[in-house]
């Protein structure tokens, strides 16, 4: 067993040495044919076409028709990956919300940094001891009823879909900005770039697209800095004044000066939403189950790693319109690879909403795993199309996709969550929660434009939302409690690590 695992450190370990190398090929290809003369649009598209053939390749060669290395990457993910793969959508998460027109960040950034420590190191971890393979196994197991699930596979769903319109429409918006290409080609190509990454093997194509993504994005903000600290461009600004002007928002990432209640509610709120977002969770599933945590440590390390370099790189560099074709096209580059993460998240977090009643994994999941397999592609590719539609009728931007996903995971899924881990309550505690949530956010957002709300109203009032769930699950939970045995329920031992879950033709 020891030499086997041995094998496969060594295998990917040279897989990553060899996209190292053909990534710093490109790099170099690219100023190559700056020097010689190629035309700047040749030069600026070479960027972006270079992170979609890489992806494209380790989509290929992660493709899978095992459940366990589909579903849950068959729990062999080296933290270190696992760590880039984290900081690979944290990026996209960042870069997703922008700053907004008064060039204010929209979210209290010391709140989400909290959140985001919080989802790494404490809930992804909890999710792994629980042996899952997502988010929605916790819940489809807590809480077995069929109405339920449904109900929480929808908020799930709903969640993901926004992720994933935030993501792309992230990557898009880069897309057209570094080649100058048009929407819908733009469109077209993340599409295809998220299907390639994310069908053909799951999570296990998850995780190691999102290294690699993370990885050239490091790469890239590495040079920049290098560069910038090399005098090769402008003189290197401090690291608090570089980071402000990478994000363009230097009010965001001033710490506030006062916390009046409803700034410390908005923090609140926050944190818990990040926190328990999926999108999050997944680095930590892929792991060894005592090396989730490291996972999630070294994801807020290349993480923190990734905004030094790209605020000293960035800061350092002219104005886009006065960028070298070079540098656009890396820059390019480096935004499209995290946002096309965030995408992935959402695409598979939508895809596997329903979740696996781990009570019963031993029993079914081996049997018509081709089945399970085709349903759950089939939603993934639905989902894509989906944010592709959404994204080019641009009737909410990313920030607001975002929010929007905050809102619902604190008002519905949170909740849940809170109950599954310290309440006696059944099925029937969660719908009530569920229930109450949706109500509450359904009276608060009565007779008001969500359009023109913002992000601190909206999640304030899921915050609320919450709240009257928690507090109504509780309720229903101590006067009609589950079972002994359904409180129990779960897999003792871990289902995608002992069962071999080959396909099933």
């Amino acid at each position: 067993m020891s030499a086997a695992s041995n094998s496969d450190r060594d295998r990917v370990d040279g897989l990553a040495t060899f996209a190292a190398a053909a990534f710093l090929t490109a790099v170099g290809v690219v100023a190559t044919l700056e020097r010689v003369g190629a035309p700047d649009r040749l030069v600026q598209a070479l960027g972006p076409l270079a992170a979609f053939v890489g992806l494209a390749i380790i989509g290929g060669l992660n493709r899978t028709a095992r459940l366990a290395e589909f579903l849950a990457a068959r729990r062999a993910t080296p933290p270190v990956y696992g760590g880039l793969a984290f900081a690979a959508t944290a990026g996209g998460f960042v870069l997703a919300l922008g700053p907004t027109k008064n060039g204010a960040g929209p979210l209290p950034w010391p709140a989400l940094a909290l959140g985001l420590a919080a989802a790494a190191l404490v809930v992804g971890p909890l999710l792994r001891r629980a042996n899952a393979s997502a988010l929605a196994d916790v819940l489809a197991t807590r809480f077995a009823a069929a109405p339920t699930r449904v109900v929480f596979a929808l908020a799930l769903w709903t969640i993901g879909l926004a992720l994933a319109v935030a993501g792309l429409e992230t990557a898009v918006d880069a897309l057209v900005a570094a080649v100058g290409a048009s929407r819908r080609v733009a469109e077209i190509a993340v599409a295809l770039a998220l299907a390639a990454t994310v069908v053909p093997g799951g999570l296990k194509g998850l995780l190691w697209s999102d290294a690699a993504s993370a990885g050239g994005a490091l790469a890239i903000a590495a040079i920049g800095a290098g560069l910038a600290w090399g005098g090769f461009s402008a003189p290197p600004p401090r690291i608090a004044e570089a980071a402000s002007g990478w994000l363009g928002a230097a009010d965001w990432l001033a710490w506030p000066p006062a916390r009046p209640v409803d700034a410390a509610l908005f923090d609140a709120a926050v944190a818990l939403a990040a926190a328990t977002l999926f999108a999050f969770s997944a680095p930590a599933l892929g792991a060894p189950r005592r090396r989730a945590a490291r996972a999630g440590l070294f994801g807020l390390v290349f993480s923190f790693a990734g905004l030094a370099l790209g605020a000293i790189g960035l800061a350092a560099f002219p104005p886009a319109a006065a960028r070298s074709p070079t540098a656009a096209a890396l820059i390019g580059a480096a935004t499209l690879l995290p946002a096309v993460a965030l995408a992935r998240a959402g695409v598979l977090g939508a895809a596997r909403a329903a979740g696996v009643n781990l009570a019963a994994a031993y029993a079914r999941l081996a049997v018509l795993a081709s089945e399970r397999l085709a349903r759950i592609r089939l939603m993934m590719l639905t989902v894509i199309v989906l944010a592709g539609v959404l994204s080019d009728l641009r009737q909410v931007d990313s920030a607001q996709a975002i929010v929007f996903a905050l809102a619902l995971d604190l008002a519905l899924v949170f909740p849940a969550l809170v109950l599954a881990a310290v309440s006696s309550g059944g099925a029937l505690a969660a719908a009530a929660a569920f229930v109450a949530g949706l109500a509450a956010l359904i009276a608060l957002a009565h007779g008001r434009s969500l359009a023109g709300a913002s992000a601190r109203e909206i999640l304030v009032g899921a915050l609320i939302a919450a709240a009257a769930g928690l507090l109504v699950g509780a309720v229903v939970g101590v006067v009609a409690p589950a079972p002994a045995r359904a409180r129990r329920g779960g897999a003792r031992a871990d289902p995608f690590a002992d069962l071999p879950l080959d396909a099933v033709e």
